[in-house]
């Protein structure tokens, strides 16, 4: 059975744990690095309950798995082969886990005792003569299509007989150990400091027993000095916030399989710095306290309060030490787990690891794994046993096994290399070198967030981490998928080719906090709109917003502001477009997201918030699915974890999304404002409706104040006829002759309608309110002026994993020659200047291609906003040209994948030239 050891820092845990397993106590406090693991020390007598410390030099992992043989009851002939596991002994290391973690079942045993996951010791093993990354690997075809079992014995020859494996269990049967049928103990020691938080998401799971450690010297309320508190807590760290931290993080990062488990006992320590005479009346102060902060949380049934345990960890004669002890106990043998039965088998498998293992082996790759399977004398997985079995041990803890096109390829034989990865380069900065480029490295990564992959490889270079090089670039991709690294992607603005990633973003290293004026200056009541994902519980784990913000660096740019990048603990700013900003960040038990406009929230597209709100919920529905709180098992409903609230005008109070769209009003408490239910309509556009709705009340004020912009006219003349556009600009204080005029020096009617409404611009500084009144004068709706501020939903089939590429030299060419009449417009839609399109179009004269060609290659080369192939779908759709063409282009020639970086070609001849004064690029020809 694990025990894994929570709580704050410095309050004890290893000294406990040290304790508990016989091992000499330390004087002093020595800060655990990440998670420290204490395995084969002791155990429980199965029959007596007896609590045994072993001799650590007689401890042989290879044992556990000959003991688990001895102690079998049942005669494996007597079973079914395709006989399955419960599917609710499901993967419980949650980041890692797979859906299927189902094991073929051809025979079972008893096991009483955890299986162990054995210490490195020795030197390394190899099975074959060629190193890792010189095997070939064939995931997708080994599962289905394998080598013949003779291939594979030709590649190996089996270190373990049917008659060595029974000469060994005959050993352990002389020796009489197996009469005591101990039960082993494994004790994880979970580092306390914060940035630690995130990757215990990867070890903790419900087959193990918790225990939350705290001060009992200290007040529950009392205020924890020195501590970097949790992103977004505001509140003053206090060992009550740290227990809700711990009881939260636990609940949501074990799956949910059986109700009330896993079990959380709290243990107070420092009982030797209280007066024996207080003793009782801490004690009482102190677990009446966790109670009351308890009561009404959801996962009440979890937490084990009664025992009112009380310790002093320095002292193994301390009367308590067995009342804890029992507690371990009790709850171990209470354990679904404890006593399961277990797959007989694949011992031969185990046993082959397990060596492995004992001789420093700590990866393997997946063609191995096959290998030592079919060299067994005993027993042969089929293929899908084999990945039932990798997939259940991964679910035991005993290895790590992750079924993606990724990682499938290789096998963590030793799950402590990810604990000695991860220590690597995240830890507290009591463990950081003292000097030299590696300091230096850790000084930057806490300031900004970011290492590059070069200072990760340095890190590895050391002795001590020596081991993962040969597997670095699994490493990555492990890391990657438990989004303890979230890539920085770049892209090559010529080729449009992703470029290697160098830079990688780590969150939980973050510690620096918003220290910028954004919020106070930019993202104000005036130019902002809010809402708030609030989750269940007074605080968010970590990993949750982690997670969210490594989604949000993959979709969207950091903003820069103040020269300052807007990525800090907790916080990140982003461009969404040259307009817009968004804004994520954790408060307390919520994660905030505005979006900022530039001059006036009332100019906030809504389509723009409906598609960023929803996107958001989507990934955190997503990252909430991943972890399956188990708070929630008995809900039938399966709700989510949070759910959304609105923010008022002031951007402080909040509604329900529920109680702000089934109620006409809403006044929010603090400012006593009034918020009618249209208010919050800009969250909820019916993007594939083009119509405005039944209550649309048009513009509002601070949008008809504004002057168009260049994409606005074009989309709003694009959207009218020839005959209301000229009486319009009439109404507008045009003359006819204008029109005329217009009308003679351009070919394209669509380039005629747009000009008339940028020379009516720039002659009265015209603004949205003078064309409204122009309508109405007209008895024309209104409503034609809000479709400016729309975004049009296309059908687009192009993969999702492409659409944040950016289009390659190939794809625009292309596209250049399908686009046809529409390039002025296009490029309008894309964000070009007018003067740079009327140079493009002097320099191409009536050659369209050449002008559709100049105005993509200058739109991907603005650097203020991505220019994505989704950016440029959506303008091809809001022009009405659709991006069939598009996706045509792209499954014909495909997308340009990673390549190494390439040189930038010299500028095209022609682009920068100046521009003649009243340039007329479509006049007629006489």
């Amino acid at each position: 059975m694990r025990c894994m050891v929570t709580g704050q820092f410095a309050v004890g845990k290893s000294t406990l744990v040290k304790l508990l397993v016989g091992d000499v106590i330390p004087e002093g406090r020595h800060p655990t690095d990440g998670i420290s693991l204490l395995e084969g020390r002791c155990g429980l007598d199965v029959q007596t309950r007896e609590w045994i410390l072993i001799n650590p030099g007689s401890y042989n992992a290879m044992d556990v798995v000959y003991n688990k043989v001895l102690m079998t009851s049942r005669d494996e002939k007597g079973t079914n082969s395709s006989e399955k596991l419960d599917q609710h002994q499901a993967s419980d290391i949650s980041p890692a886990g797979s859906k299927d973690d189902n094991m073929g079942n051809p025979g079972v045993l008893q096991q009483s005792q955890a299986m162990a996951l054995p210490l490195p010791s020795h030197t390394s093993d190899t099975i074959s003569n060629q190193p890792p990354s010189a095997i070939p690997l064939s995931p997708e075809t080994s599962s289905s299509v394998p080598l013949s079992r003779q291939q594979l014995k030709q590649k190996m020859k089996a270190k373990m007989t049917i008659d060595e494996i029974r000469r060994k269990m005959e050993k352990v049967l002389k020796s009489g150990k197996y009469k005591m049928k101990v039960g082993r103990l494994i004790f994880w020691d979970f580092g306390g400091q914060y940035v630690y938080y995130t990757t215990h998401q990867t070890f903790m799971t419900y087959r193990a027993l918790f225990l939350v450690v705290f001060d009992g010297s200290k007040g529950l309320h009392e205020q924890v000095p020195d501590v970097l508190c949790f992103p977004g807590q505001h509140m003053t760290p206090t060992p009550a916030v740290f227990l809700q931290h711990w009881v939260n993080c636990i609940l949501t990062y074990c799956k949910a399989v059986y109700t009330g488990i896993p079990k959380i006992l709290f243990v107070a320590t420092h009982k030797d710095k209280v007066t024996t005479e207080d003793i009782e009346t801490r004690r009482a102060e102190l677990y009446n306290g966790v109670e009351e902060l308890f009561k009404d949380h959801e996962g009440r049934e979890h937490l084990v309060i009664d025992n009112q345990i009380f310790v002093n960890a320095t002292d193994n004669t301390d009367p308590e030490i067995d009342v804890l002890k029992k507690a371990i106990t009790d709850l171990t043998f209470q354990h679904p787990c404890w006593g399961e039965e277990m797959p007989n088998a694949s011992v031969p498998l185990e046993l082959e690891i397990a060596n492995l293992v004992a001789k420093g082996k700590q990866v393997l790759s997946l063609r191995e794994v096959e290998e030592l399977n079919s060299i067994s004398k005993v027993s042969v997985l089929s293929n899908e046993e084999l990945r039932d079995f990798l997939k259940f041990h991964h679910s035991l803890g005993k290895i790590i096994y992750i079924d993606t096109p990724q990682l499938r390829s290789y096998v963590i034989i030793s799950p402590l290399l990810l604990v000695e990865v991860m220590r690597s380069f995240v830890t507290d900065i009591a463990f950081w070198p003292k000097k030299g480029l590696i300091r230096n490295t850790f000084e930057r990564m806490s300031a900004s967030g970011i290492i590059q992959r070069k200072d990760l490889y340095l890190i590895w270079e050391q002795k001590h981490f020596n081991k993962i090089s040969p597997y670095k670039e699994f490493i990555f991709d492990m890391l990657i998928h438990l989004d303890i690294l979230s890539e920085q992607r770049r892209y090559d603005v010529t080729t449009g080719s992703r470029l290697p990633v160098e830079n990688f973003f780590v969150p939980c290293m973050l510690t620096q906090r918003n220290d910028t004026r954004f919020m106070t200056h930019e993202c104000t009541p005036e130019k902002a709109i809010s809402l708030a994902f609030v989750f269940k519980g007074t605080i968010i784990p970590p990993a949750l917003p982690n997670r969210l913000i490594s989604a949000c660096l993959s979709m969207w740019t950091v903003k820069t502001y103040e020269e300052k990048q807007l990525l800090f603990s907790g916080f990140v700013g982003l461009s969404f477009d040259k307009a817009h900003d968004i804004v994520v960040c954790v408060e307390g038990n919520k994660i905030l997201l505005y979006i900022v406009h530039e001059t006036s929230n009332g100019l906030i597209v809504p389509d723009i918030a409906t598609g960023i709100k929803e996107c958001l919920f989507t990934t955190l529905e997503r990252i909430s699915e991943f972890y399956k709180s188990t708070v929630h098992v008995s809900s039938s409903s399966q709700k989510l974890p949070f759910h959304i609230e609105y923010a008022c005008s002031r951007l402080e109070c909040h509604t329900t999304e529920e109680a702000a769209l089934t109620t006409d009003e809403w006044i929010c408490d603090r400012h006593k404002i009034v918020h009618t239910k249209e208010k919050w309509n800009i969250w909820n556009q019916d993007q594939g409706k083009e119509e405005c709705e039944i209550n649309c009340q048009g513009l509002q004020e601070d949008a008809l104040n504004q002057i168009p912009s260049d994409i606005e006219l074009q989309r709003f003349s694009s959207r009218c006829d020839e005959t209301t556009i000229r009486e319009l600009a009439i109404h507008l204080g045009m003359t006819l002759h204008e029109w005329e005029k217009l009308r003679s020096d351009y070919e394209f009617v669509d380039i005629v309608k747009y000009r008339v409404l940028v020379t009516w611009r720039e002659k009265y500084s015209g603004r949205f309110s003078s064309i409204a009144k122009a309508l109405q004068d007209m008895d024309l709706t209104t409503h034609t002026l809000c479709q400016v501020k729309r975004i049009r939903k296309g059908h687009c089939v192009i993969n999702e994993e492409y659409m944040d590429l950016i289009p390659t030299d190939e794809i625009l060419d292309k596209l250049a020659h399908v686009i046809g009449v529409v390039s002025f417009q296009l490029g309008i839609e894309l964000g070009l200047p007018i003067t740079s399109i009327d140079i493009i179009q002097y320099n191409n004269g009536r050659d369209l291609v050449g002008q559709c060609k100049d105005i993509l290659f200058q739109w991907r080369e603005d650097q203020r906003i991505r220019p994505t192939i989704r950016v440029l779908v959506q303008a091809l759709v809001n022009v009405d040209r659709g991006a069939k063409c598009l996706e045509e282009i792209i499954k014909a020639v495909g997308v340009k994948k990673y390549t190494q970086h390439e040189e930038v070609e010299e500028e095209k001849e022609g682009k920068v030239k100046t521009l003649m004064k009243k340039l007329n690029p479509f006049q007629k020809k006489k």
